[in-house]
């Protein structure tokens, strides 16, 4: 199979075995195209038509988390992306999922596995680690009584708090997002503030997984 393939990640020695990877679901037909941070992966794609699959890993430096998936998602709309990443929990890879992502391979997985997700990726189709159900780790969880009081927090946001939540799922900045809705960068900061205090989260990561999960119902 012929095809062009961007590993995004700041490992070197995991950048290796992913090339491993690639080769061994690709063959001889395989390019690589490699990169260490978001920004390179953007230029990488702007400059390099004929990539078509990118493996991403959500971590390293500019992601901002699930973040810096919706700016390459914004900037190549139709380019197949595959998060690759040591974060485990369910209602990550339901985040990246909704955020886009055609698929989702832990770091944990062995070549094999990791080598299925990418032809089935190259393919047309989705994959979903569906090995790590009911394996969700993080302290939120997805139960159905978690995910009625998420809708229920999220419901009290303000029409305005709203439309900033938006801008921060598709990976606005503070800048940015002042800029589209003409309003001070400090006004957004305390829109965010209110936000993450409502949602009861810790950071904008986090609120793009929990709007992932409700997504995902």
């Amino acid at each position: 199979m012929e095809a062009t393939v961007l590993i995004a990640d700041d490992h070197p020695m995991f950048r290796e075995a992913m090339r491993l990877v690639v080769a061994a679901a690709l063959g001889e037909g395989g390019d690589i195209v490699e990169c260490e941070s978001l920004d390179a992966a953007l230029l990488a794609v702007r400059h390099n038509p004929a990539i078509e699959l990118a493996l991403l890993d959500i971590n390293m430096p500019g992601m901002d988390g699930l973040g810096g998936l919706a700016r390459l998602r914004q900037q190549a709309p139709t380019l197949p992306l595959i998060v690759v990443s040591a974060d485990e929990r369910v209602s990550t890879v339901e985040a990246a999922l909704a955020m886009g992502a055609s698929g989702f391979i832990p770091k944990s997985f062995a070549r094999e596995q990791m080598s299925l997700a990418l032809t089935t990726v190259l393919a047309g189709g989705i994959y979903t680690p569906h090995t790590l159900a009911g394996r969700d780790t993080g302290a939120a969880g997805n139960s159905a009584a978690h995910l009625q009081d998420l809708a229920g927090r999220l419901a009290e946001l303000t029409r305005q708090e709203r439309c900033v939540l938006d801008f921060i799922v598709n990976g606005k900045s503070n800048k940015v997002v002042a800029i589209e809705l003409n309003i001070a960068e400090s006004t957004v900061k305390a829109h965010v503030s209110a936000i993450l205090r409502k949602l009861k989260v810790s950071s904008r990561t986090q609120a793009v997984i929990s709007v992932g999960a409700l997504l995902r119902m």
